[in-house]
């Protein structure tokens, strides 16, 4: 409805193919509703190159709806009641012509809608992706670095033990000693292996990193991959590489 503030809708029987025709004045569009043939004669024809319909469907600056029938031969109903001006509601029951041809006027402003231009498309603003994918990239490292550290106390333990039983006959007790600790770190390794949730904690931070790392225009709202923000900056030249919307910094 923001769109169609300050328009007004040209409503009237379609001249060759009997439709229902739609005319919007101050943007020169026109458009048809309905199959060939719906629309019986005692509905006036729309002819937008004279600015003649059966009734006007006008919005001013605040949404509200008015209906004005634009011929004194026309019949346009309201509720029932005929009327050469009334203020309506996009559920209102209206009726034109004295055969009582029902309008939709929903559907009449939903067909009016799409005869606009699309509104200019402002550029969107990324400064916040910065930070989104610097948070995935150290969140990441540090996870790797603990799977890392975990990794290479299970391999020492592994050779400590292995380094360790040789001495039993050289040493004796100590050998003992040491191969016991060598087991007690492999078991250690093992609890933690079993006890691991690093793999959980990545996919979570992934799954976060994917709905926030997306193109801020609404109506993409794609993810943008592995692509870091400054290789976006660059690569992309400050565009959506789906919707090629246009990006700035703020």
């Amino acid at each position: 409805m923001e769109q169609l503030k300050g328009k007004s809708i040209l409503i009237g029987k379609e001249p060759k193919n009997g439709r229902l025709l739609l005319y919007i004045p101050e943007i020169k569009k026109v458009g048809a509703i309905g199959n060939p043939n719906s629309v019986p004669g005692c509905v006036s024809r729309c002819q937008a190159d004279k600015g003649i319909a059966h009734a006007r469907l006008s919005i001013d600056k605040d949404g509200n709806l008015t209906l004005t029938n634009m011929k004194s031969e026309n019949h346009t109903y309201v509720n029932g009641l005929e009327i050469m001006s009334r203020r309506i509601t996009p559920s209102t029951k209206v009726e034109l012509g004295i055969d009582r041809f029902p309008l939709d006027i929903q559907a009449i402003l939903d067909a009016a809608k799409k005869l606009l231009p699309p509104p200019p498309q402002l550029p969107f603003d990324i400064s916040h992706l910065e930070a989104v994918w610097n948070d995935f990239q150290t969140k990441k490292k540090e996870i790797q670095a603990k799977q890392k550290k975990v990794n290479l106390v299970r391999s020492g333990c592994g050779i400590f033990t292995m380094c360790a039983m040789p001495t039993i006959a050289m040493f004796g007790v100590v050998g003992y000693a040491l191969t016991g600790i060598g087991i007690l770190g492999n078991v250690y390794s093992f609890v933690g292996l079993k006890n691991d949730n690093t793999a959980d904690i990545m996919e979570k931070l992934t799954e976060e990193f994917q709905e926030k790392y997306v193109c801020p225009n609404p109506d993409c709202n794609k993810f943008l991959g592995g692509n870091s923000y400054k290789f976006i900056k660059k690569q992309y030249s400050m565009h959506c590489p789906y919707c090629k919307c246009e990006y700035v910094e703020k």
